[in-house]
């Protein structure tokens, strides 16, 4: 729910701006921050942002044309976790590329654009269609980023890419929006984050409430001899009985048949994580199976494995019910109430083991 609100003004303007001032007086229910910024000093600007963020409980950041790139740079707090919702108005998402066209704009200004831009669109991975509200004017004169906005950050609404969900056309120009304009189109922006909102709330209630799943590794999800089979000889000689401790061993190995299908499949009904041990004296092998992870499920934060990777010596630590691995005699993974020993009847293949975890 919206209750605290940053406004970033664009190149020219301050505090007084026409464009947030209107804001708040059309929405007088919220707490406005409204603070001049020196959008030309990138440093100064973002952590001047960022302490207004903290020191008002910030929840949603409004911006308005070169304001909106600063908009984008905000990320994740550190300690919760969570990112404020963004409304950007006729945004400017290339200042690199439109302040030079000003003739007065200092070269070491231009740099630091650019390496925002880096961040933004190469390194940041927090700004989602989630938390993202786009506000473009149809007869805007200097900037057209609709469909870059669309393209890169759009849900996809009905229409494909161009047209979603989470952007808007408006009718006005680059600045000075009637302020009807201005308050139909906060009121859709506002409207969709809650809906975004409530929906999560539900999928929440229903993770929380489906049983944790937990699934093995080396033996279960991996085929341990896929591995074994890429092995030099040279490795073969040196590690000879001690084949686990092969720096990179655990990132050449392939899924076990049927088993990504699996983990997909059992997510229906589980909340399933991967929970595996790394063997001590391998220095490589957490990273190797990360990288595997990484490799067979996806890296993104909608990819079905994200952040579900597990590392341990004592398995049964981790809270759940269940727990599919072919050594339930290892690492504590037969203390949980139901252990399936995955590879032995009547569980020899992920198909028999995905038949009986969804009818149980």
């Amino acid at each position: 729910m919206t209750k605290n609100i940053l406004y970033i003004h664009g190149f020219g303007s301050n505090k007084d701006s026409y464009t947030g001032n209107s804001l708040k007086q059309l929405f007088p229910e919220y707490h406005w921050i409204l603070e001049t910024f020196n959008l030309l000093d990138v440093h100064a600007c973002n952590e001047k942002i960022k302490q207004l963020i903290s020191a008002h409980d910030i929840d949603t950041v409004i911006s308005s044309s070169l304001g909106c790139i600063y908009n984008l740079f905000i990320k994740k707090n550190e300690t919760t976790g969570k990112i404020v919702n963004k409304i950007l108005i006729n945004p400017c998402c290339y200042p690199s590329k439109e302040l030079p066209k000003l003739d007065v704009i200092p070269q070491d200004a231009l740099t630091a654009c650019k390496a925002v831009e880096f961040n933004v669109y190469q390194v940041h991975q927090d700004n989602t269609s989630k938390n993202l509200f786009g506000i473009f004017a149809k007869n805007d004169d200097l900037l057209q980023y609709h469909d870059f906005f669309a393209g890169r950050y759009g849900n996809g609404g009905e229409n494909g890419r161009i047209t979603a969900s989470n952007c808007i056309w408006v009718e006005g120009g680059h600045s000075g929006l009637t302020k009807k304009t201005l308050k139909d189109a906060f009121q859709q922006a506002t409207n969709y984050f809650d809906e975004i909102a409530e929906k999560e709330s539900v999928t929440a209630k229903s993770t929380t409430e489906k049983p944790t799943l937990y699934i093995d590794m080396d033996g279960t999800l991996v085929d341990w001899q896929s591995g074994q089979n890429r092995l030099t000889e040279m490795e073969k000689l040196q590690y000879d009985g001690y084949e686990d401790e092969i720096p990179g061993i655990f990132s050449r190995m392939d899924p076990m048949p049927g088993a990504i299908e699996a983990f997909c499949q059992l997510q229906t009904k589980y909340d399933v994580y991967i929970l595996s041990t790394a063997p001590w004296r391998n220095t490589t092998a957490p990273s190797d199976k990360l990288r595997w992870v990484q490799k067979y499920f996806g890296i993104e934060k909608n990819s079905p494995a994200y952040k579900r990777l597990i590392l341990s010596h004592h398995k049964e630590l981790n809270r759940g019910d269940i727990i599919v691995d072919d050594r339930i005699d290892k690492n504590g993974a037969g203390n949980f109430k139901t252990a399936i020993p995955f590879g032995k009847a009547p569980y020899e293949t992920w198909p028999k083991v995905v038949e009986y975890l969804m009818n149980l």
